[in-house]
């Protein structure tokens, strides 16, 4: 994340002078603010790496402020991506993604099959049932929840690597 010196001061739970010294010791800066009113950047990424770094170098362990100035910082920069919209809360987005797949669900097992029977009748001149087009759509939704995604077999046999490496090489032959 891209931030302003003032905004890393808060991430690292440091103050401006400390962030100088830093930087004259070779903390990574983004961009550097030439001139009055213009201010760095730094790319809170690198420099949180740039700090595992130099106290992986000095050989210490982390101290217990260290350790909650980094949590500290690291819950900054999740507030503030979520400020920004960059990410979303994972239920928020399961919730969102439930709703749309009842809606799907809801239009395809009620609305579709009578409104394309009905369409279909009206077109060709002949009684369509909508029972016909109800059941293959029953069918697709129920292989959709039996969905597993740990599971390893590919669902419709169509895959890159075969499942029998013998087979398919006496396939070849």
């Amino acid at each position: 994340m891209r931030v302003t010196k003032v905004q890393l001061c808060e991430i690292v739970g440091r103050d401006e002078r400390t962030l100088s010294r830093w930087q004259n010791s070779g903390m990574p800066v983004l961009e550097l603010g030439l001139g009055r009113g213009n201010e760095n950047e730094y790319d809170t990424v690198a420099v949180i790496e740039w700090l595992v770094q130099v106290a992986q170098q000095r050989g210490e362990k982390e101290s217990t402020r260290d350790r909650l100035d980094r949590i500290r910082a690291n819950r900054e920069e999740l507030a503030f991506a979520k400020d920004l919209e960059e990410v979303v809360v994972a239920a928020d987005l399961i919730e969102r993604f439930e709703a749309m797949i009842t809606a799907a669900k809801v239009e395809l097992l009620n609305t579709l099959p009578d409104n394309l029977a009905s369409e279909l009748s009206a077109r060709y001149g002949v009684e369509v049932d909508d029972q016909l087009i109800r059941e293959p759509i029953e069918a697709i939704l129920r292989k959709m929840a039996d969905y597993d995604p740990d599971d390893d077999a590919p669902s419709d046999g169509d895959s890159d690597e075969p499942d029998d490496p013998e087979a398919a090489a006496q396939d070849r032959d």
